[in-house]
């Protein structure tokens, strides 16, 4: 569907690749999905699955020569991406589509200070003057909950505490006003006290000013508490995709259940051992497979599951799923 059926973001077949010396890696093979208005999407899996090449696809900030996209579709608000210049990519990122990076350490400049960051994203992309950008920025990192925001946006980055600098990320990604915000990890790294913090308050700023928000993790109880739509990932894929309340009630596919399974509850009562996943996911410089992905790990695995990969499909409810077993066998 399009932007006008209230769909936001329309990613298509999308295909990344990188080419390395040990072979060609299909990062991202055939992903499908849509992110409407105002809406909160998870997307789970292990490490390696390719969630952050997903969405660094989505922003055409993939590594050069390396990484290309291969096929596929991107379509942000009724515009085709996939194609588009570094100059025209570097228009949307930061106005439209803004990105919450996976350590806020890194992602800010350790040589400047807060203020000259912030403020600069201001000046590049809305045209401000100094003085208006540094107001923003000050107006911003008070409203994540930044103590003293008019002297704190003095400091550097190391003087900020974890949870300050991933407040500080979360107002740099704000100050456009951005329409779809991409958030990877963002809670990594951070107390449980101040996951909660964070996460609430992406909430509250999505009620605020309508932004859909894709959140990257592989924390499923991050995902239970703020999403409104899971999709899992595996092996470069999707496997399963359903509404969050869905997908925890009743996972249809052998990995969902597993990574499920895999999480402590509580509900359970006694002292329940916690089940683990055997085996490594699969390297993905092998050519394209022709089998399912998850066959080797799966207890419920099939002849049929070792000769052909099932295709992702759609049912009446919206809800999809790679996988041959029926749903009640998995269940």
């Amino acid at each position: 569907m399009s932007a006008a059926a209230g769909h936001l973001l329309d990613v298509r077949d999308l295909r990344t690749q990188f080419v390395t010396e040990e072979g060609l890696v299909r990062a991202v093979d055939g992903v499908t999905f849509e992110v409407g208005k105002g809406e909160i999407v998870g997307l789970v899996g292990e490490s390696g699955c390719g969630k952050s090449v997903t969405n660094l696809s989505i922003l055409g900030l993939l590594p050069k020569p390396q990484g290309r996209i291969a096929g596929g579709s991107v379509t942000f608000d009724g515009r085709e991406l996939v194609g588009l210049s570094e100059r025209e990519l570097r228009a949307i990122r930061g106005n439209q589509i803004a990105m919450i990076f996976q350590d806020p350490m890194t992602s800010l400049n350790p040589y400047l200070r807060v203020e000259e960051q912030l403020a600069e994203v201001g000046q590049l992309h809305l045209g401000l003057t100094r003085r208006q950008a540094v107001a923003r920025a000050v107006a911003l990192l008070d409203r994540v909950g930044i103590p003293e925001a008019e002297v704190r946006i003095k400091s550097y980055p190391h003087e900020f505490s974890g949870g300050m600098r991933q407040r500080a990320m979360i107002a740099m990604a704000l100050l456009c006003d951005p329409e779809l915000l991409i958030a990877d990890e963002p809670t990594t790294a951070l107390d449980v006290t101040i996951q909660a913090q964070i996460l609430e308050l992406l909430k509250e700023l999505r009620d605020e000013r309508g932004m859909a928000i894709i959140l990257i993790t592989h924390d499923l109880g991050v995902v239970a508490g703020m999403c409104d739509r899971v999709m899992v990932m595996y092996a470069g894929r999707i496997v399963e995709e359903a509404s969050t309340a869905d997908l925890y009630a009743s996972p249809t596919h052998p990995y969902t259940k597993a990574l499920l399974e895999s999480v402590p509850r509580l509900d359970e009562h006694g002292h329940a051992r916690l089940q683990s996943i055997e085996g490594l996911p699969p390297r993905l410089d092998r050519g394209a497979f022709d089998a399912c992905t998850f066959a080797p790990r799966c207890d419920l695995a099939r002849d049929a599951c070792r000769v052909a990969e099932p295709p992702l499909e759609t049912f009446a409810d919206g809800r999809r799923r790679r996988c041959v077993l029926p749903p009640e066998e998995v269940a």
